[in-house]
């Protein structure tokens, strides 16, 4: 009877895999699973404020019932408490015990302490503790809507015959918002079609498809941006280019150019779409295909398949990384910087918050608080969001044990053809940050012909002094910063995987916080804490810039190494132990060469983030320029004048960050592959 039901199982098999060969795609399903995704998102965000609600509510309730009865109450807490102090003495040694303090003191100083800081400048004024700050805040014309007719102006034709096009002002807090929410909308489009075509189908050209996908990781959305200002400009490649072919049809072709809110849109869309894309990917890659082959046997295919199995069970990734993108690009300092020319492009929080410090004297607006809280607070909202979700991704996995291949489809010739058709013009539109910084580092800028004329002086900038001593800055501060992290990082990821102790989950969640945390709140924290005192000293913010580093970019190591020791069977140091090892012989000779490779990775993308970190580079930065890294000179060397400066040598610049990137992000996918918890730090 066995024998049958076997050979039956296998013909099943056989036929399925024979319709999934010379399965066709349907381009006219993609806009389709664009409004789902996004009417998930949406759906996601109500049931989301609606839980949180709810949970407010029970807290409240368990607060003040604890006075209804105190004195059991007091006991059952004792109790707990020392439940928790035997456990800690079961599963603690010497060694875990100093990995376990050094996070502490490093994350208690360098992180949480800022913060609080901030909280607290918001409510403290010299009259004591008081709301006027934030009354203030919310008083002032600029940070609220006034709807006027005038901020509803988006589209703006000018005298020369080109049109202008701008975002919508709605007061600086509202605009934060709806910017990185238009951005989120972007990255989930992108992202989302583009991971589910790699995932699902294979076609000639996917490998070196899948390697320009991850080309957006290559430059922060400040790097981007001094590309696209001149790549999109109305005198700029884009519009040249279209005019002369149009022209050559005998059509008109009208000049348009991004300002304001709608450059800041369209250059953090392009630029963040990757992190939707790799998160939207591992989710993909991980469905169990049993689940959409038993939805195919009850007559579902199609998109109806796509629809009801496939994209609920990718969810927890999309949203992932989509709620990662909203927390980047609400909190991205560079891009306001690059257009700030545009005085709508000033109207966000993170700008504001920049603006209202100034580095060489450490002086601090007092409403620079007040709107750090503002943004630390979508921050957390947002990380608290990630942390559901991207604990909800092995759920997928949970109907059977064991590996699995996952369903991919052979496309028809046709089906290809049609493919590339579609997909090659938007993924060139999406590479334009890239495509436009490499192209202005080797063309005069000024040029507005249709062939610039080629030029390698742009990277004359690499010989000046100034830069090559900010180059070295970066690699010293990002290589004691990974040093750190490394030591660090593999501690933490060896407590949270192995240690069986209270507060295990408060640990993971305040190891991989920072990557979801506005880097210029933290920042201003040290601003306001640390300023002259022996951390930052009045000029020397070289320690504190290293220490910035290694709490910011911490996460990419401890989610690199804690999926290296998933991987690792604990019978291994069992076996160790059972021999006559002792913990620390058991952890140095078996556990960290076990997990070096991932280690090696997590590393990597670690000390590449810190070279190309923005946000904390520039404020702090400006306290020394010295002392400063890279990224401060970026700017400084895009507002300066041509030859020597501008536009051109900063995009040299960006293009030298760029292959570090590349060489460390492909290095790193190599290793990692699909598991994208380490590749964007969640």
């Amino acid at each position: 009877m066995c024998s049958v039901e076997t050979s039956t199982t296998d013909e099943q098999i056989e036929k399925h895999d024979a319709e999934l060969k010379g399965a066709s795609f349907s381009p006219a399903d993609i806009p389709m699973w664009f409004l789902y995704a996004i009417r998930g998102i949406f759906l996601w965000l109500f049931n989301k404020i609606k839980s949180i609600s709810g949970w407010i509510y029970r807290q409240f309730n368990r607060f003040f019932g604890f006075f209804k009865n105190p004195g059991e109450n007091t006991s059952k807490l004792v109790v707990r408490f020392k439940g928790g102090v035997a456990q800690l003495r079961r599963e603690m040694d010497r060694l875990s015990w100093i990995q376990l303090i050094a996070i502490i003191v490093i994350f208690g100083l360098f992180l949480i302490a800022p913060l609080l800081s901030i909280v607290t400048g918001s409510f403290i004024t010299e009259s004591g503790i008081s709301l006027d700050l934030i009354t203030q805040l919310f008083s002032n014309p600029a940070y609220v809507p006034q709807w006027q007719p005038a901020n509803f102006n988006w589209i703006r034709p000018t005298g020369a015959g080109s049109v202008e096009i701008w975002g919508i002002d709605l007061g600086i807090i509202l605009n934060s918002v709806y910017v990185a929410v238009a951005v989120t909308i972007i990255a989930v489009i992108l992202g989302t079609s583009f991971a589910f075509i790699i995932a699902r189908y294979e076609f000639p050209g996917k490998g070196i498809l899948r390697t320009v996908l991850l080309f957006p990781m290559l430059s922060t959305p400040f790097i981007g941006a001094i590309g696209i200002k001149w790549f999109l400009g109305a005198n700029g490649f884009l519009n040249n280019w279209a005019v002369a072919i149009f022209g050559t049809v005998g059509l008109e072709w009208t000049r348009f150019e991004f300002h304001g809110l709608m450059a800041i849109i369209i250059v953090q869309g392009f630029s963040l779409f990757s992190l939707v894309y790799l998160n939207a990917y591992s989710s993909f890659m991980s469905i169990d295909p049993a689940l959409e082959e038993q939805a195919e046997n009850l007559g579902a295919t199609g998109f109806k398949l796509f629809r009801s199995v496939t994209l609920p069970l990718a969810m927890p990734g999309i949203q992932a990384g989509a709620i990662l993108t909203f927390i980047l690009s609400i909190e991205d300092l560079g891009t306001p910087i690059v257009y700030s020319e545009d005085l709508q492009a000033q109207k966000v929080l993170a700008f504001q918050v920049f603006d209202s410090i100034v580095g060489e004297s450490g002086q601090i607006d007092p409403l620079g608080p007040a709107i750090g809280m503002i943004l630390l607070v979508f921050a957390l909202s947002g990380f608290l969001a990630i942390r559901k979700y991207a604990s909800l991704r092995s759920y997928t996995s949970g109907s059977k044990g064991g590996q699995w291949n996952p369903r991919s489809r052979v496309l028809r010739p046709r089906t290809t053809l049609l493919m590339y058709c579609t997909i090659i013009p938007v993924l060139l539109f999406a590479l334009i940050p890239q495509i436009s910084v490499i192209l202005l580092s080797v063309v005069q800028y000024r040029s507005s012909s249709l062939f610039p004329p080629l030029t390698l002086d742009n990277y004359a900038i690499l010989a000046n002094g100034d830069i090559i001593n900010a180059i070295f800055n970066t690699l010293k501060y990002a290589g004691v910063a990974t040093f750190g992290i490394v030591l660090l990082g593999v501690s933490a990821a060896y407590i949270i995987s192995r240690r069986n102790i209270p507060g295990k989950t408060a640990i993971d969640m305040l190891v991989t916080s920072p990557i979801a945390l506005p880097g210029i709140v933290i920042a201003t924290g040290y601003f306001t804490l640390f300023y002259n005192t022996p951390f930052f000293p009045i000029g020397a913010p070289a320690f504190i810039i290293t220490m910035s580093y290694l709490v910011r970019k911490f996460p990419f190591t401890v989610r690199a190494a804690y999926a290296g020791l998933q991987q690792t069977p604990v019978a291994l140091e069992e076996a160790s132990l059972n021999v006559g090892a002792t913990r620390n012989k058991t952890f140095s000779s078996i556990v960290v060469p076990l997990i070096g490779v991932s280690v090696l990775a997590g590393a990597l993308l670690s000390f590449v983030y810190c070279v190309s970190e923005v946000s904390t580079s520039l404020l702090l930065g400006g306290a020394n320029y010295y002392e400063a890294p890279l990224t401060y000179w970026i700017r400084d060397v895009h507002e300066g004048l041509p030859p020597l400066f501008g536009a051109g040598p900063a995009a040299a610049l960006g293009v030298l960050m760029m292959v570090l990137q590349m060489i460390v992000i492909t290095a790193t996918n190599a290793i990692l592959k699909t598991r994208a918890s380490a590749m964007t730090g969640i």
